[in-house]
């Protein structure tokens, strides 16, 4: 096992697993017109990236539920990816959103894995 990194919005919720999503937090902010138009066009930019080259976990899967979060592997493939959320968190942060990024040798149960992040099950995030 390796490190594994995760961002998180911290003003919304008490619980980490419970918080908005940073893709879903840009997204909002967008379509209420806060963001610049140089940010929406970064942003439209990187959720294109993101829909062509990074696998979506099947959510849809019952094994993949409320208690599990998602990680970046902190591995020469996975760097791409935190690199491109570290952009979506300078935006959130700029925008005056609060995120934290996490970072655990022990994200919990995996039960989804591909070359750049795990889903992984756990009580602790």
């Amino acid at each position: 096992m390796g490190r594994y990194i995760r961002f998180v919005v911290t003003t919304d919720h008490e619980s980490r697993t419970a918080c908005t999503g940073v893709v879903a937090s840009l997204r909002i902010l967008g379509e209420d017109g806060i963001l610049p138009e140089y940010y929406l066009e970064s942003s439209m930019e990187i959720f294109d990236e993101m829909n062509q080259d990074l696998p979506c976990p099947p959510w849809q899967d019952a094994r993949l539920n409320r208690e599990c979060v998602s990680w970046f592997k902190d591995s020469e493939e996975g760097q791409y990816w935190v690199g491109k959320f570290r952009e979506i968190v300078a935006i959130l942060e700029d925008a005056g959103v609060e995120v934290a990024t996490l970072t655990t040798e022990r994200p919990g149960m995996v039960v989804y894995e591909d070359e750049f992040q795990v889903v992984a099950k756990s009580r602790v995030y």
